[in-house]
């Protein structure tokens, strides 16, 4: 029993081709800290979990001990585990417990899953942590180094020590580039009620009229809004936005500010350049969106070229 438990801590059944295991090598460090830093990294703005994420699991059914129990624990798991997987530690482990999150997500949370053909990131994932818990580590692994002889465990403590050093070390650079993921987005599927408050530039007074938004999200990396406005309805438009560049970008805006407050909120701040106001000048534009539980806002804030200060040329104020 001992044996076969170590067996499936340190284990691996990648034979000793070095080609193999160095294409294994390459596949574990991209499932590890790919999930780690786009996943797990962004929800570790506090020590729980957003509150977004919360209802996510609640929503799934995970109400004992609480919602939030479990949304630490998977966002621990990914962060975590994904390290671990990168690194080669306790690889089956790690790669167990996020083929079970995969699981959830991709075949209970997903609205149509496809449990063999499904062409969708969460189901990939799936299976490639199905994958490595079957595999291990492999020969480049710090768990390869465990289940050799003592003497030279022992010889390795030091190195094992220095590379996941380095590798959380990296992990902190990494984590320096705000990203999103359609996950920031999931909260605010559905219709929300509230206005448009626009900057008119022909009077530059302010003017208020009724505005609603049906929010729809159609994969994993497009969210699309479509705005009626009730009072001028030949005005409404529908936009879709594609998350890409591992979500350095919404469209070609550039992510440079996300956050989470202690009550769940998400900020999110997109940049872009273009033109604005009657003689098209130059500018620069921040998209800033709030993302509350019953509460969603976008404020678009302008700034001219040769200008110091961004001003407010509109804000969408939606509840419900």
């Amino acid at each position: 029993m001992k044996t076969q438990f170590r067996q499936f801590m340190f284990g691996t059944s990648i034979g000793e081709n070095k080609v193999l295991n160095i294409g294994w090598l390459l596949f574990r460090v991209h499932v590890g800290l790919s999930i780690a830093i786009h996943a797990g990294w962004p929800k570790m703005n506090t020590i729980s979990a957003p509150g977004w994420f919360a209802e996510q699991v609640s929503g799934l059914g995970f109400t004992f001990p609480s919602p939030e129990f479990w949304a630490v624990t998977a966002s621990w798991g990914e962060f975590v585990g994904g390290i671990l997987i990168a690194i080669g530690l306790f690889t089956r482990f790690a790669a167990a417990q996020l083929a079970f999150q995969f699981f959830v997500i991709a075949f209970l949370w997903y609205d149509k899953p496809e449990p063999v053909t499904g062409m969708y990131f969460q189901q990939l994932f799936f299976w490639c942590y199905v994958l490595v818990t079957f595999a291990g580590g492999g020969k480049y692994s710090l768990d390869k180094l465990i289940m050799q002889k003592r003497s030279r465990r022992i010889a390795a403590v030091p190195k094992i020590a220095i590379t996941a050093v380095l590798l959380i070390a990296g992990m902190s650079s990494f984590g320096q580039t705000p990203t999103v993921s359609i996950n920031d987005f999931a909260s605010l599927k559905g219709r929300w009620n509230g206005t448009l408050t626009y900057l008119d530039y022909g009077n530059n007074k302010l003017q208020t009229i009724k505005a609603n938004v049906d929010i729809t999200l159609h994969d994993s990396t497009i969210y699309e809004l479509a705005i009626f406005y009730t009072d001028e309805p030949k005005k409404s438009v529908k936009d879709s936005y594609r998350i890409h560049q591992n979500g350095t970008k919404v469209n070609e805006r550039l992510v440079i500010e996300r956050t989470v407050d202690a009550n769940g909120n998400v900020k999110i701040i997109l940049q872009d350049k273009g033109t604005d106001g009657n003689d098209y000048k130059p500018a620069t534009f921040n998209h800033v969106l709030e993302i509350g539980k019953n509460s969603f806002t976008i404020t678009k804030l302008v700034k001219f070229d040769g200008e110091k200060e961004f001003f407010q040329r509109n804000q969408y104020v939606f509840r419900r």
